[in-house]
């Protein structure tokens, strides 16, 4: 990998509709946010943050040995927006070319699908690198240094997905078409774990 990729994993919220903390749901004996971490430490493309809320203790046992930054978001409530402000605010910093966004509650992110991330934000200078499943441009998403900014000044419960909103010429997509299947609800799991 040559290019220099921060990464934050998003798993400060509560997952009030789903009744227990999504991100410690497990996949193959393993809970889904050392799944994502993980990943991201086999990219071993540069700083990885996990930004931890509601469930801090909990999601930094299951990454207790994993070469990630646990970052707890007092402020966690307010909404996404405060956990990429957090992750942004301190990957920024460290200069990477670009800063990739993960949720913990995609199980059908793939280590091949960030490296076509990867690799189509270097073929088509994109600033913004978006997941692309049915009408919706998402996360897993990719952002170059000229949008650190922008997502340091988004507030309450808005992810990134407004920045591409605002900015469609900026954005290059990459077909990701499990990445509707987030999980939610009681119902979204069972049907995953039918899968």
């Amino acid at each position: 990998m040559d290019m220099t990729i921060g990464t934050i994993i998003l798993a400060a919220g509560q997952s009030s509709r789903l009744g227990e903390p999504k991100q410690l749901l497990e996949q193959n004996g393993q809970p889904l946010v050392r799944h994502m971490a993980q990943l991201a430490v086999d990219l071993n493309a540069g700083p990885i943050v996990v930004v931890v809320g509601a469930h801090a203790e909990a999601v930094s046992d299951a990454l207790h040995d994993l070469k990630v930054r646990k970052l707890p978001n007092p402020d966690w409530q307010s909404g996404m927006a405060s956990s990429i402000r957090a992750g942004v605010a301190l990957l920024a910093p460290t200069q990477p070319e670009a800063i990739l966004i993960l949720l913990t509650d995609q199980p059908y992110v793939s280590r091949a699908l960030v490296e076509q991330l990867i690799e189509t934000a270097r073929s088509t200078h994109k600033p913004i690198v978006a997941s692309q499943y049915g009408d919706t441009l998402g996360v897993p998403i990719l952002f170059r240094p000229a949008y650190y900014e922008a997502l340091q000044q988004l507030t309450g419960d808005t992810g990134a997905r407004l920045l591409v909103q605002q900015n469609p010429d900026d954005v290059a997509a990459v077909p990701f078409e499990e990445g509707s299947i987030d999980l939610d609800t009681p119902e979204d799991v069972a049907r995953w774990r039918e899968q």
